[in-house]
């Protein structure tokens, strides 16, 4: 989360337009969304890698890691889809027999799980390169151009903040034990780690209301105004835009 913001700041595209950025990830995600192509999916995930790697310089080592971060979550997802537990006999391509009932694996499954699987995968890397090129700040300011809620932008504001509240606590509580030698052992870590999960909250609230109370001596009335910068659009990059959103679409119909 903390590397993700940094590389957010230090970026090249850094300083393109936040709202041509924005459209570009937005619209790529709702293409994919509404979309069963493989081919697509493919081509959005190398595209955007290319873009983050290559224009934005994030480096490849850290960009590996990122896009190994969701696997699990997607693999365990779709293994409900690609399997199947039945007693009724069907067209499996591969299955086990446990007394009376069936689980295997079906052609339609197999393609209903692949296209899931892709498509979930390619959408996360488009708000990847959403989140890696562009500081919360500047999504924040693109929202409220959008004319979206305030009470919404806000709540963005103070969760995206508490999350680092809660990150730094528990670093430094963590840093805390180990230098009392408190994961010397396996028996002190989990001893220590189960300290640290019973208190991290508790003191992570406190820290958060001594960060509203903060806001409130500065005059917070509901509204979090931050510095912005200024930005020029491009032409050019609105072309491309639209012109990468349609090779998109036409992927999408051969596909």
């Amino acid at each position: 989360m903390i590397s993700i913001d940094q590389y957010a700041y230090i970026n090249s595209l850094r300083r393109v337009h936040p709202l041509e950025k924005f459209i570009l990830s937005v619209a790529t995600l709702f293409v994919c969304l509404f979309s069963a192509s493989w081919l697509l999916h493919v081509s959005v995930i190398a595209f955007m890698s290319f873009l983050i790697v290559g224009f934005g310089h994030i480096p490849l080592k850290n960009y590996a890691r990122y896009l190994s971060l969701p696997l699990l979550f997607l693999i365990v997802g779709i293994l409900g889809v690609i399997f199947t537990i039945t007693r009724e006999p069907l067209n499996f391509l591969y299955h086990i027999q446990l007394g009376s009932w069936m689980i295997g694996m079906t052609k339609a499954g197999l393609d209903q799980g692949r296209i899931l699987f892709l498509r979930s995968y390619a959408s996360v890397i488009c708000l990847y390169f959403l989140a890696l090129t562009t500081p919360m700040t500047d999504i924040i300011w693109v929202l409220k151009k959008l004319r979206v809620p305030a009470i919404i932008t806000e709540l963005m504001i103070m969760i995206y903040r508490f999350i680092f509240v809660l990150l730094e606590t528990a670093s430094m509580m963590y840093i805390s034990q180990e230098c009392r030698l408190g994961y010397g052992s396996l028996r002190n870590s989990y001893n220590s780690l189960g300290q640290l999960a019973a208190n991290l909250f508790i003191k992570a609230f406190h820290r958060s209301q001594e960060t509203f109370r903060a806001l409130a001596a500065r005059g917070y009335t509901g509204d979090i105004s931050v510095l912005e910068d200024e930005y020029y659009g491009s032409k050019r990059n609105i072309l491309a835009i639209v012109g990468i959103e349609i090779i998109f679409i036409a992927l999408n119909l051969v596909g």
